[in-house]
């Protein structure tokens, strides 16, 4: 019951930026956020607004997947169905007092789309670096740049101000997932440098972002943590830190924003039409969860009438 209150005042305040503003123009920056409004109508149950959804994010959500997997349009594809059906289940969780909604959609798939690649062992020389083709062109037309935004172009000039090394350490480390490790190994260095040109990089682009200001250890932490930089027994103390500590839970949702609006570059990767029709037959048995609040209502009315009236019946 809870859920359902908090989405109607989600749902209220989205409606209310949407009659102040144009909302064919999505902007992961501005006051207000149409992935957002199609969230909260996606954990209402509109189907509708999980297929705009959908047809909005698609492409570059498969893309960021591609770039992680090596380029498997097979398990790409798996990765971006499984993880709309966890849209589709997970939406009423999306926050928007806690980052944008197409950061928080890059998060499901680039999650997904690192089990997948852990799964697939498939990490050996002379594996394919992302391909500058990967990346979209200056003149796209406008449906295709629905939510690229000015914090977009901000976040990608600092990453192209770093120096070559830094930029690639940092560019294979997220859109590639990359432990420190195989970074090492990919640029040939040792691991002591690949670790330092991630951290460097990440505390020049937080210099760039916040005009001059160094990062307090805290901030850099986060920052390796939403690049993916942690592992193990240090990626497990962090998270139980965080979950103490609410400081790094707004550190992490600022850079892994960040992170996501690296990924506007990629041009959209096209999924074929059974990606989407996989994704409606999984979430078809779901569908009645959606009534079953309309239901409890109407029963907890009806037993309130009932019991209203055996009260007055008891008393004549």
């Amino acid at each position: 019951m809870v859920e359902i209150l908090s989405l109607g005042r989600g749902m209220t305040r989205l409606r209310g930026a949407a009659s102040l503003t144009n909302p064919h123009t999505p902007s992961p920056s501005g006051s207000f956020d149409a992935l957002a409004l199609l969230l909260a109508e996606t954990a209402a149950g509109r189907e509708s607004a999980f297929a705009r959804l959908y047809e909005l994010t698609a492409g570059r959500l498969l893309a960021i997947a591609r770039s992680i997997v090596g380029g498997r349009s097979d398990v790409a594809e798996d990765v971006l169905q499984d993880s709309f059906v966890r849209i589709w289940r997970w939406a009423h969780r999306y926050d928007p007092d806690k980052g944008t909604a197409y950061g928080w959609l890059v998060r499901i798939v680039r999650n997904r789309a690192l089990t997948a690649r852990e799964a697939l062992h498939r990490r050996e020389d002379g594996h394919d670096e992302i391909k500058g083709d990967m990346f979209a062109s200056a003149d796209l037309d406008p449906a295709d740049q629905a939510i690229r935004s000015d914090d977009a172009r901000r976040v990608n000039a600092c990453l192209a101000n770093l120096p070559a090394n830094h930029r690639r350490a940092l560019t294979l480390a997220y859109f590639e997932g990359l432990t420190h490790s195989e970074l090492a190994k990919r640029l040939d260095v040792q691991l002591g440098t690949a670790k330092s040109w991630v951290r460097r990089g990440l505390a020049q682009m937080n210099r760039c972002l916040t005009g001059g200001s160094d990062a307090g250890w805290r901030e850099l932490v986060a920052a390796e943590y939403a690049v993916g930089g942690l592992h193990g027994a240090v990626r497990r103390g962090f998270e139980r830190r965080r979950e103490r500590d609410a400081r790094y839970c707004r550190a992490v949702d600022q850079w892994e924003d960040r992170f996501a609006l690296l990924t506007e570059t990629l041009a959209p990767a096209l999924p074929r039409p059974q990606v989407w029709k996989n994704i409606e037959l999984r979430i078809v048995p779901e569908r009645v969860a959606f009534a079953r609040p309309r239901l409890w209502r109407t029963a907890s009315g009806v037993l309130a009438v009932t019991v209203v009236l055996l009260a007055i019946a008891l008393l004549r």
